[in-house]
Parts: C-alpha cells; sequence; structure tokens
C-alpha cells in the first residue's frame, strides 16, 4: 500500500470499507427474502391444512371424514403443476389416507410426536416443504397425524438465482465503484497536484509568488491557505535576514572606514607622539565599537538559537531593578538624567535572574539614551490582574505607532534623523524580545512621539 499513489490509496480504503456494507446488505436481502418465501410457503400449507383439518371429525376414538371430496380436489389430483399433497398416519407413520397424487409413494413421517411442526424433506426425490399435526380426540388422545405437503422447487430456483446474482453482482459492483471511486478521488485531489506544481516552482528569487485559492473553501483551501501564509513567514525571514546582513555589514563598514582613514592619515608622513596616541585611541575606540558589536550578535544568535533554557528561580524584583540602576548611574549623570524608583514593598517573581536583569537594564540603557539631558526616568513595580509588574518611564523623543512594531527587529533604530547623535547598535530591544519571550512574559510598549515612552514588563 505504501507504494500506491494516494488517489489509488482513498479507492482502496473506500472500496475496503464498501466491500463489507455491501456484503452485510447483500446477506441480508438474501435472508429477508428466505425468509418471505418460507414464510409464504408455510401459509399456504397452514391454509390447506386447517382446510382439510376441519373435514375431519373423531367420534369415539374414530376418524370420520365429513368431507370426502376434499381429497379428490385438482389439485390434490396434479402432480405436475403447484399440487398439494396430503396424508394421514398413524402413530408408527402407516399411510391410513393419501391424495391420489401421491400414488405408490409416502410422505416423510416424523417420528417426534410434537404438536404442528413444517421441515423440508425429499418426495422421489424433488425437495417439499410438509407441515405435520397430530389428529387428536376429544380427550386430547393423538389418533394420527395429518401431513400437508408442496413442492420447493420454484421457491428454491428463485432462491439460487437470487443467491448467484448476489455473487456474481458482488465483485461487479465492487470493481465499478474502485473505478468510480478513484476517478472521483483524481478530481477530488486535482488541487493539490496544482499546489505541487506551484510551489516547486518557488524558490528563493521569487518568493513573493503565492498559490491560487480553490474555489470550495475545504480541507484543500485551508492547506493551500497554510502554505501561502507559510510563505509570507518564510518571506519575512528571508527578507529580515538580507536586511540584517546589509545591516551588520554597514555597521562594521563605518569602524573599518574609520580605522583604515586613520592609518592611511597616519602613514603619509611622520607626525609628533601626541598625534600618533590620538589617532591610536581613535583607532582603539572602534575596535572597542566592532567588538561590542560581534559581542552582541553572538549574544543574540546565541538567544535565538534555542538552545539555551531559563534557569527559573524565585527572587525579588526590586532587588534586580536596583543593581540595574547603581550600573547605569554614571552613563545618566552624564546627560544629568535621575532615576525615580521608590520600593514599598517586595515582589517576588518566577523568572531567570539573569535574563531578567539583561531585559530591565537594556531597556533602561534605552530610557536614558534616547531621553534629553536634564529629564528623568521613572520605574515602577506593581500587581496587576494577579501578575508582578515592571513600568519604565521616560520622556525621550517617543515612538510612532508604526514604528512600535518594528523597535525589536535587530538594527533598526527610531527616527535616525532625531537619533543620528545617538550612540547604539539597534540591537538591545531584538535581545529583550528574545528573552521575554523564552521566560513566557509580556511586554506592552505605549509611546507617544515627542512626550516620552513606556515599556511594561508582566511576569507570569
Amino acid at each position: 500500500m505504501k507504494y500506491l499513489s494516494f488517489r489509488n490509496r482513498i479507492a482502496f480504503n473506500y472500496i475496503a470499507v464498501t466491500a463489507l456494507l455491501i456484503a452485510v446488505l447483500f446477506i441480508l436481502i438474501y435472508l429477508v427474502i428466505f425468509q418471505t418465501v418460507y414464510d409464504h410457503l408455510d401459509t399456504d400449507l397452514d391454509a390447506e391444512l386447517q382446510e382439510v383439518y376441519s373435514s375431519i371429525v373423531v367420534l369415539d376414538n374414530t376418524i370420520v371424514y365429513a368431507n370426502p371430496n376434499e381429497w379428490s380436489e385438482k389439485e390434490h389430483g396434479l402432480i405436475e403443476v403447484n399440487p398439494t399433497f396430503v396424508a394421514i398416519v398413524d402413530s408408527f407413520g402407516n399411510v391410513m389416507r393419501k391424495t391420489p397424487n401421491l400414488r405408490d409413494v409416502s410422505l416423510t413421517f416424523s417420528d417426534l410426536k410434537r404438536g404442528k411442526k413444517n421441515f423440508d424433506t425429499l418426495l422421489s426425490g424433488a425437495p417439499i416443504r410438509q407441515m405435520q399435526t397430530p389428529i387428536q380426540n376429544p380427550t386430547g388422545k393423538t389418533l394420527a397425524y395429518l401431513i400437508i405437503a408442496i413442492p420447493l422447487q420454484e421457491s428454491i430456483i428463485v432462491l439460487k438465482n437470487l443467491r448467484q446474482t448476489l455473487l456474481v453482482g458482488y465483485p461487479i459492483v465492487l470493481l465499478v465503484l474502485f473505478f468510480l471511486s478513484r476517478f472521483i478521488a483524481g478530481r477530488s485531489i486535482a488541487p493539490i497536484g496544482a499546489v505541487i506544481a506551484t510551489a516547486e516552482r518557488i524558490t528563493n528569487e521569487n518568493l513573493e509568488e503565492r498559490i491560487t485559492l480553490p474555489q470550495n473553501k475545504d480541507e484543500i483551501f485551508t492547506l493551500t491557505q497554510t502554505i501561502n501564509n507559510l510563505l509570507d513567514r518564510l518571506r519575512d525571514v528571508v527578507m529580515r535576514e538580507k536586511q540584517f546582513t546589509a545591516d551588520a555589514s554597514h555597521e562594521l563598514r563605518t569602524p573599518l572606514a574609520v580605522m583604515k582613514g586613520t592609518l592611511e592619515v597616519l602613514v603619509r608622513k611622520p607626525r609628533e607622539p601626541e598625534q600618533y596616541v590620538e589617532k591610536i585611541r581613535d583607532v582603539v575606540y572602534e575596535v572597542d565599537r566592532m567588538s561590542q558589536l560581534v559581542d552582541h550578535l553572538l549574544e543574540l544568535a546565541r538567544y535565538e538559537s534555542g538552545s539555551i533554557t531559563p534557569m527559573v528561580t524565585n527572587f525579588e524584583l526590586n532587588t534586580v531593578i536596583t543593581d540595574c540602576l547603581r550600573r547605569l548611574t554614571p552613563t545618566a549623570d552624564e546627560k544629568n538624567i535621575s532615576f525615580h524608583f521608590t520600593p514599598e514593598n517586595q515582589y517576588f517573581v518566577k523568572a531567570d535572574f539573569t535574563m531578567t536583569a539583561i531585559i530591565i537594564e537594556n531597556i533602561l540603557s534605552n530610557a536614558v539614551k534616547y531621553s534629553p539631558e536634564g529629564q528623568s526616568v521613572s520605574i515602577a513595580v506593581e500587581i496587576r490582574s494577579g501578575a508582578v509588574t515592571c513600568s519604565i518611564k521616560d520622556n525621550g523623543i517617543g515612538i510612532s505607532d508604526e514604528q512600535i512594531a518594528k523597535i525589536f527587529d535587530r538594527f533598526y533604530r527610531v527616527d535616525e534623523s532625531r537619533a543620528s547623535n545617538i550612540q547604539g547598535k539597534g540591537i538591545g530591544l531584538a535581545i529583550v524580545k528574545r528573552l521575554i519571550d523564552l521566560q513566557h512574559c509580556t511586554l506592552s510598549v505605549l509611546s507617544t512621539p515627542a512626550a516620552g515612552t513606556t515599556f511594561t514588563i508582566s511576569f507570569p
């Protein structure tokens, strides 16, 4: 089965189930007709028995035939067309009286002497259906037995023809159904062929091409839509990777160009030692910038690889915030930026201590970078809807609604024209978003251009 096409597998599975159902149906049809034929025969036998029995009278243990003409009716004299055979026998099976059509043969006597009974037997080699009933006196004593019989030949022929028809028709019906189901299955899965053909044409060079959605909104429609959505995500990933490569190249090219220019100036002519020291310091500064960028890229790649598992512990959040503020205070003092954080209660969270520290420090660092001199950054910790939240609010340049969705992309920086004098790599928030996802926390951003931004972290 594993080497069959999908269309043939559908057809075979359909036929397997259908074969069982048709077999059950055919058996039921045969049994119903079989029972109907025999019920009809038994009804005729019972009617004839009642007619004959009504012509018999028992007087003083003697059987008297009140209507002798009953025994000479035409149906009891013929044996060629629908004859009826009648006989009366004693308790030992000896014939006491019989119809002329029996001639020198006798009906089979059942020695199981119990009430009325029906059974099949043979008469001169021909099948017949018999009904046997006792003839009793008023006291209940059995004096003899009345036997009625009719031929079974026609009924047997009917049942035999029916059985042969069903047996011959069974494989024919299955064969026809197989080819029909195979044809219908082929028509039904034809859109899958179109999906495969289109998917094979799509490469890295034409990721904009999409598979045409079928008209019927069925499972194939859902499959096609899912593949198109997958292609959209792949395109976005490829575009981000291309943008990342371009941005990383740009970020690395700039310090390399500065270093190259500085060194070229130094080798053009001899200079004073102080000038060499100054230029070497510029080169060292650019090397540090490149080193920091590479470190950030490696750190981001490590977090995005999926190999890092958060080490969840229970710790006090205010302690992490206080440590971050202590490390960032020297940088904030250079711009005369103050931190407003007054811890009133202890708030314990279950998260990775180191990752949480990186998240908060990166957000605070951005708040300091994008806030004008003399402003302040506020930090508030509280419980909302049963979760511990940490809000960091600055009074910086703000972010537009269109930009909020992009700030977590690598190398993205808000409004380059206004932030061109701000040092940064555009990787910090990308790391923050990845660490938030790893810990199953949530991060929301509310911002108004030229009025400031609020980042809110919610711990599960």
